[in-house]
């Protein structure tokens, strides 16, 4: 399947780290990865830069949201930094301790890099697991349907009739796909270990699995003492080394305590700190495309990935208009959600604990 080009967040940018000698080696939705082998002369490290592009139900939207990426960037840097019993794709600096390896790049050698919106990783490439590492301190999201029809979640037997977003008695582990195009899919955890298995890897995902729900159990307590919940949150790994962004509001589920029980009173859905204004708008979102009924189908969620027509919905999408007030709304819960977990500014972590100079 062809896949339909996403927009450049800063074609500034990827034109200044093209002229410096540095590749592209991929693109996705919010992040682009650069090689540094020209620059460094090994392919040891990959830089990572995070963008405000959004995507909402897998499609890209022809929208930023202000100080998206900066958050991903230093909210991964300081969960990973707090993290550090346990082995993660980070390259430290060699300048400052505790920044990371875009700070020596900046002060060295790439002097109008935004340090900001980047991170030097180990190049993983060919050792990470083929699966999202899905942990669940609450039972709702995507696998709640199933649960409510059979009290199942990944193959795993919980207790009938839990409310949505109700707390388990324990974390569970639900793995899902890697798509490149679509949604990813949930699967049984039996499912994973058979694949992990025929890698020659079961015993060492067996311990992984162990390792990333104490991870969890760490920072879900670290949370709560703040009074916010991970509801549930989502990792990626190369054995056990901790790789991508990790406990973001792209990749993990946070609400208010207070609020989560407010909800459970209420009966609805508590509110999120992540880009959920942008799917509630986008839910509503009129398209061209028919219902199969003799309308047309309202809701950028309603266009399914598996339908014949599914380049022209990624089209569709990519022009769609998102009003300022959606973006704002959003943008403001990213910056709050940051300010709550670390309690500090984005610009003073950025500066005191990265090094960015936010020219």
């Amino acid at each position: 399947m062809k896949k339909v080009p996403i927009n450049l967040q800063d074609d500034d940018l990827s034109r200044y780290l093209s002229k410096m000698g540095l590749v592209r080696v991929s693109q996705g939705k919010v992040r682009d990865t650069w090689s540094l082998e020209k620059l460094l002369g090994h392919n040891d490290y990959l830089l990572v830069v995070a963008t405000d592009r959004i995507s909402i139900f897998d499609y890209v939207l022809n929208a930023l949201i202000p100080k998206k990426g900066e958050v991903l960037t230093a909210l991964t840097h300081f969960w990973l930094n707090m993290l550090s019993g346990f082995e993660n794709h980070l390259i430290p600096s060699e300048l400052e301790s505790g920044y990371n390896f875009a700070y020596d790049l900046a002060e060295d050698f790439l002097f109008d890099l935004p340090v900001e919106r980047c991170l030097v990783v180990k190049n993983l490439t060919g050792k990470m697991y083929p699966a999202e590492m899905i942990f669940r301190a609450h039972v709702g999201g995507s696998v709640y349907p199933e649960y409510q029809k059979t009290g199942i979640v990944a193959g795993q037997q919980l207790p009938i009739g839990l409310p949505k977003w109700s707390k388990l008695e324990e974390p569970i582990f639900t793995p899902s796909t890697k798509e490149e195009f679509g949604n990813d899919i949930n699967k049984d955890v039996d499912y994973f270990y058979g694949v992990m298995n025929s890698l020659g890897l079961k015993a060492e995902a067996e311990e992984v699995v162990l390792m990333l729900k104490e991870i969890y159990g760490i920072v879900y307590k670290y949370a709560e003492d703040r009074g916010i919940l991970i509801l549930d949150s989502k990792f990626e790994v190369a054995g056990k080394i901790l790789a991508d962004e990790i406990l973001t509001p792209d990749s993990s589920r946070f609400t208010i305590i207070e609020d989560w029980e407010k909800s459970m009173e209420e009966g609805r859905d508590p509110s999120f700190y992540d880009k959920q204004p942008i799917r509630d708008w986008g839910a509503t979102v009129p398209t061209p495309f028919s219902d199969g009924k003799g309308g047309l189908i309202t809701g950028l969620n309603k266009l399914k990935s598996e339908s014949p027509e599914y380049l022209d919905y990624i089209e569709f999408a990519q022009k769609v208009e998102v009003p300022e007030t959606v973006i704002s709304a959003a943008s403001k819960r990213y910056l709050a959600i940051f300010e709550m977990i670390t309690g500090k500014t984005l610009e003073y972590y950025q500066v005191e604990e990265m090094g960015a100079s936010l020219k």
